[in-house]
């Protein structure tokens, strides 16, 4: 095992207050709705693949009517939205991505990445991730829900399914 310093607890320290804060994120600054989003690059395009697989896990509602996440701006909000708060608060979620990715092998010793699993193991691996003994892993599986579920059903093509007829003064067009 190795020795805990001064550093590396406040680094602990630190990335636990920043998932806590994204954990406890109420509304979606209105900077992420933007133009911006198609060219923020916050994630990696590897880390892109393994949030949207988590955010089609997360938000699926099994209505046939729901819009797949691939087919919404539900990445792209996302990645504006933390691309455009502050990068203490953001910082360990790339890191966070890959701790899902790998911890069928790391927390459940699965010879099998998160984006290899099928459904019902992807919705294993992170029940796993919700019900952890550890509170920076409870933590990290909250943020990841909250900016899941503040990504797409901020999409337009979501308000359906939740009886939303959209805000009453409706947004600017922004053209490209």
């Amino acid at each position: 095992m190795t020795a805990v310093t001064r550093r590396s607890f406040l680094a602990l320290a630190g990335s636990g207050a920043a998932l806590a804060s994204l954990a406890s994120l109420r509304a979606l600054p209105a900077a992420a709705a933007g133009a911006n989003a198609a060219t923020s690059a916050f994630f990696a395009p590897r880390e892109r693949e393994v949030l949207t697989q988590v955010v089609e896990r997360m938000v699926d509602t099994g209505a046939p009517a729901a819009p797949p996440v691939r087919t919404t701006r539900t990445i792209d909000t996302i990645d504006a939205l933390c691309a455009g708060l502050d990068p203490a608060t953001t910082a360990p979620l790339p890191a966070l991505l890959r701790l899902v990715e790998w911890g069928p092998v790391l927390f459940e010793r699965r010879f099998a990445r998160f984006t290899s699993l099928g459904a019902a193991g992807q919705d294993a691996a992170l029940a796993g991730w919700m019900t952890s003994g550890l509170a920076l892993r409870r933590m990290g599986f909250y943020a990841l829900r909250n900016l899941a579920l503040l990504g797409y059903w901020s999409q337009d093509e979501t308000w359906p399914l939740i009886g939303y007829a959209g805000p009453l003064i409706r947004r600017p067009r922004i053209h490209a």
